[in-house]
């Protein structure tokens, strides 16, 4: 029998930090940023006053983009896997990001992101690269929050093409847009980055984690991804050149 994951019965499944790069097994010794770096510098440009992190229970100042224990996950990449080895995600992404900081005004209309337009004829593998950002960022959120990152992750990053039980789509938040339009007018800058809340559900009987799910975002536009242990067929939004835009507040729950 599966149910949501009561924070009792996720904190009796979470393992001790072993200190190794849960990608490659060598030592853990980086920090991913749980936000893009250069996401965080625009963010801040122009401004004098510092970025502020919260959640549901803290607001803080972040006073170095590069370093705030708020804007990184704990060490569990090595050095060449948060860098060298991963590189080409970080670009797939930032050319991501820049189409939605440039399109802020039009994309909430946007049944369909274009990722021909954003990466032009090499769409395919650079739509991949982007996935594998988002498998990157998702592996080493839940390694930080103290649980096994599930097999094949590792896989994927080296260049697998489908990453089986890992559910991913581009989403647009219609809260998020709607106080976008409030305090910034139509055009203006996107409300933030964001991660949302980290779900799961276990299995009572097998005293495991069976299911994960959480988002990521640049103002309203994101993806939603979930990982269910016995969900292996996926739909992805990589393998299409027009990846559907679907309405968070319409995407079921985990």
């Amino acid at each position: 029998m599966e149910e949501s994951a009561s924070e009792a019965e996720l904190n009796a499944l979470r393992i001790p930090g072993a200190g190794i790069c849960w990608w490659c097994g060598d030592k853990a010794n980086t920090r991913e940023h749980k936000f893009k770096l250069s996401d965080l510098r625009r963010m801040s440009t122009g401004s004098s006053e510092p970025l502020v992190w919260g959640d549901d229970k803290t607001l803080a100042n972040i006073r170095s983009l590069r370093k705030s224990d708020r804007v990184k996950f704990s060490p569990n990449l090595c050095s060449n896997c948060n860098n060298a080895r991963s590189q080409k995600f970080d670009y797939a992404y930032e050319k991501f990001s820049d189409y939605v900081w440039s399109r802020r005004g039009s994309l909430w209309r946007s049944r369909f992101m274009d990722m021909g337009e954003i990466y032009g004829d090499e769409w395919q593998g650079e739509s991949l690269d982007l996935a594998r950002y988002i498998v990157k960022h998702a592996g080493c959120r839940i390694a930080d929050d103290g649980f096994a990152v599930p097999n094949g992750f590792g896989e994927f990053l080296d260049g697998g093409e489908l990453l089986s039980h890992f559910h991913v789509c581009v989403f647009k938040h219609p809260d998020v847009y709607r106080a976008q339009r409030r305090i910034s007018g139509r055009n203006g800058d996107p409300l933030g980055l964001w991660i949302g809340a980290m779900a799961g559900r276990v299995s009572r009987e097998k005293a495991a984690l069976t299911a994960f799910g959480s988002t990521l975002s640049v103002g309203f536009i994101g993806f939603v991804y979930r990982w269910y242990v016995d969900v292996p067929e996926t739909d992805p939004f990589y393998k299409y050149r027009m990846a559907r835009i679907h309405r968070l507040d319409r995407i079921p729950a985990l």
